[in-house]
């Protein structure tokens, strides 16, 4: 796979969209010759697009903006990147103390992953601190939505800055200043969130900042946007935040006051809840009194810290290689449910927890989750968030669970694209007896193919949805085009494991091991191997129904899943 084709197809849609959402199909248009005829020759009108909004829950009532940019000009930032991909990677990679500098690989779920795993954090920020007794605290404030387009210009080539350069269009810095853009209206005030091109530029700019401060004999430490400077004196945690705010004023950046502080070291490396979560959730599954226990301790934690995703952590560490009871498992669910309704962004790992479960034998309380699902919905209007009731609809067309009239209107009246889709094609299957189809038509005949609801026309149209916006997308030459060759960006069939091996699923240790089983057993033996073995049988119906084709089954399983064994490629300029 090539690394254009690679970052339209796994670099392209917020990895937090459930799995019905991907990017594969219009990878395989963009790169065919046709395809990059149609995209070579297609002029947006006013020579702009404008990006999806999907809002990702967080803990608390926050949410971050995430975005989907059109195609059009995704596939043109996806271009030039990929032509200057070994020069963008090593400058984004410069950095000696980033964590999060974006390693490149191919045959995984994303085309770009951080250096460190977010689960060896603390063990990073523990021997960054080693010989200090000072620490520096700082965030950079609203970094993605504040962060210039002209910035990355600069930070890939700096000569940008000079005047004199300006307009000189055959500069890469310059190219991706102006895709950048284009892609979000003509803004030149932040980039869009969710892309893995937006992390490997983000990344570039912050690496030349790293490199610019001057840190003398202090360690230090990036996590994306937040800073740790180990210091052997106040004096010196003082003097290197005077140099890191002259560098990033430099780049148009500023601090968070906030967030900005020099303690005195020791200090915990962690906030010590993962391990308290760990350990009470080995005896959860012992009897009901265990699982009670479990989730007294959890909710004790989260009403001391509603900041932090305590209960979406609580609800991961429930992923394991056996049964639950039966009256462990009532008592799960019910605690489960309550940490969803409490927590915002804990949909999408308690559903697919529950997915894990019933595919594994285990008798799901259909009218409970029918009921969390409905108040999931109902509560959109407090939150704002979209990924909730996005995985909330997910669950529900997995399930065949229905959605009540009261939550069906609500739905309508949502200006979501990923929602609406979802709520259109739970429609179709006639799960939600309450959608007025002319509420969602309604929003969407005020924009244009263009515009920031191109997704939602494109797939109501695909998917025969809403027929009567047709003239919209077969109006406009490249969608036309799209639509002809059978692009979509949705997939209304899926397997029911899908729901489970994702990025926002089971664990890394159950994919594992469950992508090692079925990439190396002959199909034959599939329903032998399956036999008694919970985690892995979760495989064996679905595995069973994929048709034959030119391709055996585990190759389909693959293609549908976006994963291969993983192949780091050789892009790794500190390898």
């Amino acid at each position: 796979m090539t690394i254009y084709k690679n970052l339209l197809a796994r670099g392209y849609f917020p990895k937090e969209l459930p799995p019905s959402f991907f990017s594969d199909h219009f990878a395989a248009y963009a790169t065919s010759k046709a395809g990059r005829a149609v995209l070579d020759s297609y002029k947006p009108s006013d020579n702009f697009t404008e990006c999806v909004s999907y809002r990702l829950a967080l803990p608390g009532l926050n949410h971050r903006l995430l975005r989907i940019p059109h195609p059009y000009s995704y596939s043109k930032l996806a271009r030039i990147t990929a032509k200057n991909f070994r020069r963008l990677l090593q400058k984004a990679g410069k950095s000696t103390f980033s964590k999060s500098r974006p390693v490149y690989q191919v045959g995984q779920r994303r085309a770009l992953r951080t250096l460190v795993k977010p689960s060896s954090l603390a063990r990073e920020r523990a021997l960054s601190r080693g010989g200090a007794s000072h620490l520096l605290k700082v965030d950079i404030s609203q970094f993605y939505p504040s962060l210039y387009t002209h910035a990355v210009g600069w930070a890939v080539d700096p000569k940008l800055r000079d005047r004199a350069n300006w307009s000189k269009k055959s500069l890469v810095g310059k190219q991706l200043d102006q895709a950048l853009m284009d892609l979000q209206g003509k803004v030149s005030q932040g980039i869009p969130i969710g892309t893995d091109l937006s992390f490997l530029l983000a990344e570039t700019v912050l690496s030349q900042v790293d490199n610019s401060i001057d840190i003398g004999k202090s360690s230090a430490y990036r996590w994306f946007d937040d800073y740790e400077f180990a210091c052997n004196t106040r004096e010196e945690a003082e003097r290197i935040l005077s140099s890191l705010q002259r560098e990033l004023d430099s780049f148009r950046l500023r601090l968070n006051p906030k967030k900005t502080q020099i303690i005195e070291l020791p200090q915990p490396a962690s906030d010590g809840w993962h391990d308290v979560i760990i350990d009470a959730s080995k005896t959860a599954f012992s009897r009901p009194h265990a699982m009670v226990r479990y989730f007294d301790i959890v909710f004790s934690l989260a009403s001391g810290h509603p900041e932090l995703p305590i209960l979406l952590y609580a609800i991961g560490a429930l992923f394991q290689n056996h049964k639950p009871w039966d009256s462990v498992l009532r008592v799960a669910e019910s605690c489960i449910s309550q940490a969803m309704l409490r927590e915002p962004g804990c949909a999408q790992k308690g559903l697919s927890l529950l997915q894990f479960w019933q595919i594994n034998g285990c008798p799901i309380d259909r009218a409970l989750w029918a009921h969390t699902v409905e108040q999931i919905i109902l509560r959109h209007e407090r939150s704002g968030a979209s990924s909730d009731v996005a995985w909330a609809l997910a669950f529900c067309i997995a399930q065949k669970l229905p959605v009540s009239k009261k939550a069906g209107r609500i739905l309508a009246s949502l200006d979501d694209d990923v929602i609406s889709i979802q709520s259109l094609h739970a429609n179709s299957l006639g799960l939600v007896s309450g959608l007025s189809k002319s509420g969602i038509e309604k929003f969407l005949l005020k924009s244009e193919m263009d515009g920031n609801h191109w997704f939602a026309i494109y797939e109501s149209v695909r998917h025969g949805f809403l027929t009567s916006l047709a003239l919209k997308v077969t109006s406009n030459n490249l969608m036309n085009d799209m639509l002809n060759k059978g692009v979509t960006f949705y997939r209304p069939t899926l397997p029911s494991y899908s729901l489970v091996i994702h990025s926002g699923g089971a664990p890394d240790w159950i994919t594992r091991k469950w992508i090692k089983t079925i990439t190396t057993t002959n199909p034959e033996k599939f329903e032998e191997i399956f036999a008694g073995n919970s985690i892995l049988a979760l495989m064996g119906e679905d595995l069973k129904s994929i048709p034959h084709q030119e391709k055996n089954e585990i190759e389909i399983l693959l293609d549908l899943m976006s994963i291969e064994e993983p192949d780091t490629a050789v892009f790794e300029p500190y390898a």
